[in-house]
């Protein structure tokens, strides 16, 4: 679940949530999910960038949005909250 952002000119994605379900997994379909918000947020939007956050221990979505030359801004401390684990975004 994705969106676009913003007032005017000034737009950018939002990932809210990437979700797939275990038997699903290894289909690419979190890159297809991807491939289609960051379409519309350049395409149709021509926004500037796409932003999510993602709880540090998720190392392996972290390697995906990594691959997807997404880069940490920044580190959000009990985002998630302060029994899961801080988010970075």
């Amino acid at each position: 679940m994705g969106k676009a952002e913003g007032t005017t000119k000034d737009w950018y994605g939002h990932v809210t949530a990437v979700t797939v379900a275990p038997e699903y997994c290894r289909l690419s379909l979190a890159k297809t999910i991807m491939d289609e918000l960051e379409h519309v947020t350049t395409s149709v939007y021509n926004g500037n960038f796409v932003d999510l956050s993602v709880r540090v221990s998720n190392k392996i979505t972290i390697r995906m949005y990594e691959g997807r030359r997404y880069l940490a801004y920044r580190t959000v401390m009990e985002y998630y909250s302060s029994s899961s684990g801080s988010g970075s975004g």
